[in-house]
């Protein structure tokens, strides 16, 4: 076997891309703006989307008549118990 010595071990060699520095890309901010706009026609602008409507949220229901009659106990509903259909 043969033992390594614990130490400092010679840097590895990298590939001649990855040692050149990064160029620095030009990265431009993108505006954003309102649609149908002046602002919307601009070069590197980004037209944000439309609010959420709501539709699928889900709504709290309003107490009807009957429900404000069964839960004070009284009953607009009349009744008729005969045999007629």
């Amino acid at each position: 076997m043969v033992a390594e010595k614990e130490g400092v071990s010679p840097p590895k060699l990298r590939p001649q891309q990855l040692q050149e520095p990064l160029r620095h890309a030009r990265r431009t901010k993108k505006q954003v703006s309102d649609g149908f706009t002046i602002k919307a026609m601009m070069k590197n602008t980004v037209v944000k989307g439309p609010p959420a409507a709501g539709a699928f949220k889900e709504r709290p229901t309003k107490p009807t008549a009957f429900r404000k009659f069964y839960e004070r106990g009284d009953f607009p509903i009349a009744l008729e118990h005969d045999t007629r259909g």
